[in-house]
């Protein structure tokens, strides 16, 4: 029984972190969750349910958070695209002969550029906005 309260802590403890909790606020919370199970005997399931549900009492997930394979996704594809389309650029200037959709070495080159700004836009957004909600976190009971 207590593998499964250890693994309900790390859990929950991983969960509340995907939600940009503060580490401290994570360690108190994980703790008053272990405390009562170890006092109680409970199945941390049937007490608390899911660690992502209970996670939801504390910190609602944040529209980047259900959104989150989406935007891996996208920040995949723009960095695909931009070494797609700035090695072909390279290429295209060294050999003309080396062409893709029939573009100017010059246009692959800068739509590269532009997927690449675009992959570090997003990165830069997405760290920024979980700082902001890290950093406006209380505790929600």
């Amino acid at each position: 029984m207590s593998g499964t309260r250890d693994d309900y802590g790390t859990a929950l403890a991983d969960e509340l972190e995907l939600r940009d909790v503060p580490s401290d606020q994570v360690d108190l919370i994980v703790r008053e969750v272990r405390s009562h199970l170890a006092e109680s005997g409970e199945d941390p399931l049937e007490t608390f349910g899911s660690p992502e549900h209970y996670a939801d009492q504390f910190a609602p997930r944040s529209w980047t958070r259900r959104m989150l394979w989406g935007l891996v996704a996208l920040a995949g594809l723009l960095g695909a695209g931009a070494g797609l389309l700035l090695l072909s650029g390279v290429f295209g200037l060294m050999d003309p002969s080396m062409q893709l959709w029939g573009w100017a070495p010059s246009i692959r080159l800068t739509l590269g550029t532009l997927c690449l700004l675009g992959l570090a836009g997003l990165l830069t957004f997405m760290v920024m906005e979980s700082r902001r909600r890290q950093a406006s976190w209380t505790l929600r009971r």
